[in-house]
């Protein structure tokens, strides 16, 4: 037989792999979006929101206002995986395994200190963007079985984080990477691996945390 006479029938069926892989991809993407988006507004009760999409099916970036004495603006933002594209997806189990969810709470008043806890290994590669880190006290921390970093500045702070990331009662403690607090910009952080149960958790902890730091 000769060799090009299976090249054109190789190529159809790739290219048809391909087209498939993309509409089946791009289809649990945009289930996703729609599943956290209708997740974060029923854990929130927004009183308004705006969303911005990411790359078509990749994700958005949402604002969340909410009528608060305390808290200002969620921000919330939700980074899937490319299950659309079949050629990088192989790529994004070493750069990018896992979904993320991004969550900011903007504090109307001023937080005090700054404190950090870190599932263990998260920032192997790049530097976790933490200012004078050198200053900071750490200790290892160990919630349900999972090894983190605490870094805190001060007692009240490591004490605080330690009770915020125990009050959410996480089912799997490794879908959490990062909790934080920061006075120099007034903000809570949770960076976490997200799910049906864990998003209202960490929103309605992460709401009365705020509120603690101020009191």
């Amino acid at each position: 037989m000769d060799s090009s006479s299976w090249i054109l029938p190789l190529i159809i069926v790739a290219a048809l792999g391909t087209t498939a892989s993309y509409f089946i991809g791009r289809r649990q993407n945009v289930a996703l979006m729609k599943l956290y988006s209708y997740v974060l507004e029923s854990a929130l009760k927004p009183a308004d929101q705006m969303y911005t999409w990411i790359g078509g099916y990749l994700g958005f970036k949402a604002d969340y206002q909410l009528k608060d004495d305390v808290i200002k603006v969620i921000k919330a933002t939700l980074h899937l995986k490319p299950r659309m594209s079949i050629m990088y997806l192989p790529v994004s189990r070493f750069t990018m395994p896992k979904d993320k969810l991004y969550v900011v709470i903007e504090s109307k008043r001023g937080l005090p200190g700054e404190a950090h806890l870190i599932q263990k290994g998260q920032y192997r590669f790049i530097p976790a963007g933490i200012d004078k880190i050198e200053q900071f006290r750490r200790r290892p921390v160990i919630l349900g079985g999972v090894e983190f970093e605490l870094l805190y500045l001060d007692s009240r702070g490591e004490k605080a984080l330690v009770g915020w990331a125990e009050s959410i009662k996480a089912d799997d403690y490794s879908m959490i990477k990062h909790l934080s607090f920061t006075s120099s910009t007034n903000v809570v952080y949770a960076r976490v691996e997200p799910s049906e149960s864990l998003i209202p958790s960490v929103l309605r902890t992460g709401q009365d945390f705020t509120r603690s730091l101020v009191k």
